[in-house]
């Protein structure tokens, strides 16, 4: 009774802090009019109106679309020669309460284009393949054309290490799964998450004070999202193997859509968006067979506690993905500050839940393990939290993978995938992340001997397929099925 009467209090929680947080990404600041990109010049015989108001779409591969009709995510004014007519210029902009006239010989050029893949948005490199920019007459859909100024792609040194860049931060990111089972089985899952997080936090924290003020609240939101999913992430490790907590957490591909049609009232049809529709059917069948293809047969038998985290896990993580992309297409430099504060937030949150855990407070509602009281027994406290945990030898293979999840799989490689992604195709970028799962299977199978049954590999292989299905172009999808679609 005890035992369901703790499910029943954290399933209470959960759905209150769930709704309350929908709410808050309905209303956050990013979403007004106040903090949105400028938009595309209108031009007027020869007067040019710049209007900074509006709101950000998320950016993702929904609907991209090549042609000319490009909006920059910000522009630059420059000075033309002397035969150029003199052009009236007025900016108004509800977020600074600015309204002025400028008699100028000006014109509006456009500024550098941006590359966006899971939940990152960055300045496109000089010799990126395509350049992006938001397309307001579009639904604020992301708009790309090819890149006169691109690599050649071949064997070039040039064209290939951005790729095997991005490729190794995925082959990282999927080692997080198996040595987050590890460091649960000899510690209580809020410690190790704390640790990973606070190591990491210390590695990006110059990177804080770079954060533009404006940014600094939905930054934070963020940052609660991103705690959630790790939290899960963490939860989830304790009873249940790596990879399926791995392929679940592919379940972004669902939440990101979903939440675009829920906050942002998007079209999101077979038509709109076909490839979403393609994605999301092959990554529930594949959910499917992952949860009820056991080795006994197909049942409910397998399914547990675990396989709720790992897909709360994926709700977190694609909450977080779905406003950090509308905050870095807006501030395409922000992205690493943006991330330091994502890890200070999980850190926090993460050690919250240390303390409540190793109270046992709320009679044990915030634990799951048999550590007990640990925080509360000096000896054991001393070796679970930081730095102790470094300081005993009897966890130094623990100790190893904190440190490695903390300042290489959480920090270093998202400098890594911001450096790689600027010179990048979205297309490419979102390809190579989507590997991630097969890695963490593979390193699962190495590091702690788990083994895939036939159904697992065939259902975690459609959950793959269906984050690759996600880059795929909805123009070239509807040709090929010949949809019609009018927008």
């Amino acid at each position: 009774m005890k035992q369901r009467g703790l499910v029943c209090e954290r399933m209470l929680l959960l759905f209150i802090a769930s709704y309350s947080l929908l709410r808050l990404v309905e209303r956050a600041e990013c979403f007004s009019a106040g903090n949105s990109i400028a938009r595309r010049p209108v031009v007027q015989q020869q007067h040019v109106t710049l209007a900074l108001g509006g709101s950000i779409s998320f950016i993702n591969n929904d609907r991209r679309k090549y042609n000319n009709n490009l909006h920059p995510a910000a522009f630059r004014l420059n000075s033309v020669s002397d035969t150029d007519t003199d052009t009236s210029i007025s900016i108004d902009s509800s977020a600074s309460g600015m309204d002025y006239d400028m008699e100028s010989s000006m014109v509006v050029d456009e500024e550098d284009g941006i590359v966006c893949a899971r939940g990152i948005c960055v300045v496109a490199d000089d010799e990126a393949p395509e350049l992006c920019r938001i397309d307001y007459d579009n639904d604020e859909d992301l708009n790309c054309v090819p890149n006169e100024n691109a690599v050649e792609p071949g064997l070039s040194f040039a064209f290939l290490w951005p790729r095997a860049l991005l490729l190794i931060c995925s082959v990282l990111y999927g080692t997080n799964f198996p040595l987050g089972r590890l460091m649960n089985d000899s510690l209580p899952a809020s410690a190790a998450t704390s640790s990973r997080m606070l190591l990491a936090s210390v590695a990006l924290s110059p990177f804080l004070f770079q954060l533009k003020p404006e940014l600094r609240w939905t930054a934070i939101l963020c940052g609660s999202f991103t705690a959630l999913g790790y939290v899960s992430q963490s939860i989830a490790l304790v009873d249940t193997p790596a990879a399926t907590v791995s392929f679940l957490g592919a379940l972004v591909v669902i939440v990101c859509p979903a939440l675009a049609v829920l906050v942002n009232k998007k079209k999101m049809g077979f038509s709109d968006a076909p490839q979403t529709w393609i994605s999301a059917t092959l990554c529930l069948i594949g959910v499917g067979l992952l949860e009820l293809g056991g080795d006994s047969g197909f049942g409910f038998g397998d399914v547990g506690w675990g396989d709720f985290w790992s897909v709360l896990q994926a709700v977190g993580f694609g909450t977080s993905f779905f406003i950090t992309e509308r905050m870095m297409a807006k501030e395409p430099t922000q992205a690493l500050p943006i991330t330091a504060v994502q890890c200070a937030m999980s850190a926090a949150i993460a050690s919250a839940w240390a303390v409540l855990d190793g109270t046992q407070a709320f009679d044990g509602l915030f634990s799951f393990g048999p550590h007990g009281a640990w925080l509360l027994d000096e000896n054991v406290a001393s070796s679970f939290t930081l730095p102790g945990l470094f300081l005993n030898i009897d966890f130094r293979a623990v100790a190893g993978a904190a440190a490695f999840t903390g300042f290489i799989t959480t920090a270093a490689n998202r400098v890594g995938e911001t450096i790689a992604l600027g010179k990048l195709s979205s297309s490419e970028a979102s390809v190579l992340l989507a590997t991630e799962p097969l890695w963490a299977a593979i390193f699962a199978n190495y590091l702690i001997g788990e083994q895939l049954g036939f159904w697992d590999a065939i259902g975690g292989a459609l959950i793959v397929v269906a984050c690759v299905a996600t880059a795929l172009e909805p123009e070239w999808l509807r040709e090929k099925l010949g949809i019609e679609y009018r927008e």
